[in-house]
């Protein structure tokens, strides 16, 4: 089993635009540490400016850790898919 949990969030009308990660913690834990976002270069970035828009989304209500959350393999597809593309769909 893998140490992250996975995250997909989407546009509102369902197209997937970013890929994050975060350690495996408590719901109440969420953003607290160990959060990143893909990049299209292939690494994981946990700077501010990357992890705040999903935080806000969060207290927002506009993402959920149980809807929202992928597998690994499906986070690995969506990244593949978006690197032999050439197509990044979010903020690069």
């Amino acid at each position: 089993m893998s140490e992250y949990k996975y995250y997909a969030v989407s546009y509102p009308m369902g197209t997937v635009r970013a890929i994050y990660r975060s350690v495996s913690t408590s719901p109440s834990d969420f953003g607290l540490h160990g959060l990143w976002r893909a990049k299209k270069d292939g690494s994981w970035s946990d700077s501010d400016a990357d992890v705040e828009p999903l935080l806000n989304d969060f207290m927002r209500g506009d993402f959920d850790l149980v809807d929202d959350e992928i597998t690994e393999e499906q986070a690995n597809a969506y990244l593949s898919q978006w690197r032999s593309s050439g197509c990044w769909p979010g903020r690069e």
